[in-house]
């Protein structure tokens, strides 16, 4: 009997599992797509990072649509937490046959150093959700405002990559930091902290430290055609860098990649010019 009762319970509940299984699941169609839409997006041009500079109060975002035959006024859905410090428009128009244009974004009483968080999205009536394509109806931007400066003109000097080149030396005084832009490659810049004046000759590199505090090092922007990405390692047992008599910074600097070290080859900075 106990066994009959078993096998009863079990084929209700599987009665009840079946039904559910094959219950039909009810969605709420996907939206059609605007058959009037110009396919509106952001450039792949544009920087997710733009950096504004001490005296620099607006910055560009270009805008492409795909069909440019009439005049358009576009939506702008805005991601915006900071007030009137960022303005942002809420509209772009196009001239007739126009497929590109520029959207200003202003700024104003930016705290330096400080990044600011927007993202601005294309009206979706403007836009082609449903087709696969390399660009997108929404840019994410991370807007910077520096207070680097001109400090000093110089010549540096690379034994490693035996060259030399005109070079600039900027300095921030809100961070106190030294910085050669753009020094070996483009993106890829030497900062440090430098005070003749308290510490003589004394230069820190800013960097990622190893894990025995030896060495300070950088990427530099170089790729080995084998070896990947040439590093720059600093030493940290005598960072004595600067001679004030002839105004250079020497760099004793190790170049590494993830395979190993190329060996010691000194830069050079020549400070020719003071600000």
């Amino acid at each position: 009997m106990k066994t009959n009762k078993i096998t009863l319970l079990t084929a209700f509940f599987a009665v009840l599992l079946f039904a559910a299984c094959t219950e039909d699941i009810v969605r709420d169609p996907s939206p059609l797509a605007n058959p009037g839409s110009t396919n509106v997006y952001f450039s792949v041009t544009n920087k997710s990072n733009p950096v504004l500079g001490l005296e620099q109060n607006e910055l560009y975002v270009s805008v492409i649509r795909a069909k440019a035959t009439a005049a358009q006024e576009v939506n702008l859905i805005v991601e915006n937490l900071y007030g009137d410090t960022i303005s942002i428009p809420s509209k772009v128009s196009f001239a007739a046959g126009e497929d590109s244009v520029a959207l200003k974004i202003t700024v104003k009483d930016m705290k330096l150093m400080k990044k600011y968080k927007i993202a601005i999205s294309i009206d979706p009536q403007q836009t082609n959700p449903y087709v696969a394509q390399p660009v997108f109806p929404r840019i994410d931007l991370t807007i910077l405002k520096e207070d680097f400066a001109p400090f000093a003109d110089g010549t540096y000097s690379s034994d490693f990559f035996e060259d030399s080149w005109p070079q600039l030396l900027e300095y921030s005084p809100a961070t106190k930091i030294f910085r050669m832009k753009d020094c070996w490659m483009p993106g890829y810049n030497v900062t440090f902290k430098w005070d003749e004046a308290a510490k003589p000759g004394e230069v820190t590199i800013v960097g990622t430290t190893t894990s025995a505090a030896d060495f300070i090092f950088i990427p530099t922007g170089y790729v080995h055609s084998t070896y990947g990405m040439v590093s720059a390692y600093y030493p940290t047992a005598n960072t004595k860098y600067y001679d004030s008599a002839t105004k250079t910074f020497t760099f004793p600097i190790t170049w590494r990649v993830s395979a190993g070290s190329f060996g010691v080859y000194a830069d050079k900075f020549v400070i020719t010019k003071e600000y």
